[in-house]
């Protein structure tokens, strides 16, 4: 018996098995109809701006903004600056897919399709799907920035821990607003290539209006309609495998119900 069956209420049930299915099948869709062929209309995009907007914050803090980017030039100059890394990174030999494979991916056990997907991402291919989406553009308040008139009385470690807590909040309302996308048949995808150095982040702030460095660019949410449906691929780790009891190392398999 799953843990869906034992809930009573059927409403209740299949409202659960829908959260978990939506939160399961989502994956990131980078193939994708331009914003020019199939445009995204308005009301969805305000409601995944909304559902992301749903995100838990301390005493509702909120301290994202979101900046909708439709225009063709600017979504061509943050795509341009996502090629620009990638080719530095992955192209002309600066670094094999078996070094990638090793440095970011070494839990798998089958790196063969880093190798494809490191291929494109140093030809700067792969990054057109940010030229053709409509790209959600999410900042956020730095805490370090905004506690500079304390600074006599809050110490130096919560103005940091204040500026990871506005990250944290924001990456959670990314996290909602894929979840909302893929519920609504739109392919979403989280990035963040095109800020891989303060200067490309400035560049960026500057085309949005966004005051930097008073709000950070945490990073991008694609939304295009998908050229294709697809498949759902591997299978996330479980938590037998992510999760300890008490201490990590200690076997979730020893949790014991009080």
């Amino acid at each position: 018996m799953s843990v869906f069956d034992k809930i009573e209420d059927e409403e209740k049930r299949i409202h659960a098995i829908h959260v978990w299915n939506n939160i399961k099948n989502r994956r990131a869709m980078r193939w994708v109809y331009s914003y020019e062929e199939k445009p995204v209309p308005k009301e969805i995009i305000e409601k995944i701006i909304d559902a992301g907007c749903q995100a838990p914050s301390p005493e509702n803090y909120q301290p994202w903004e979101i900046v909708v980017v439709t225009d063709l030039k600017t979504r061509k100059a943050i795509a341009r600056l996502g090629r620009v890394f990638c080719k530095y990174m992955f192209g002309g030999g600066q670094i094999t897919w078996k070094e990638v494979a090793a440095w970011r991916f070494g839990y798998m056990k089958k790196p063969s399709a880093i190798g494809i997907s490191t291929a494109l991402m140093g030809t700067g291919w792969l990054m057109d799907y940010i030229e053709k989406a409509v790209i959600l553009v999410i900042a956020c308040r730095q805490g370090l920035v905004g506690a500079k008139h304390f600074t006599d009385i809050v110490p130096i470690t919560a103005q940091q821990l204040a500026s990871r807590m506005s990250m944290g909040c924001s990456f959670m309302l990314a996290q909602n607003m894929m979840l909302m996308a893929h519920a609504l048949g739109i392919g979403a995808c989280y990035f963040n290539f095109p800020m891989s150095s303060p200067a490309a982040e400035n560049k960026i702030a500057d085309m949005c209006n966004i005051s930097y460095p008073e709000f950070s660019i945490i990073g991008f949410v694609s939304l295009a309609y998908p050229l294709f449906p697809r498949k759902r691929g591997p299978d996330r780790e479980s938590p037998k495998k992510k999760a300890w009891f008490n201490k990590l190392g200690n076997s979730w398999d020893n949790f014991k119900e009080e």
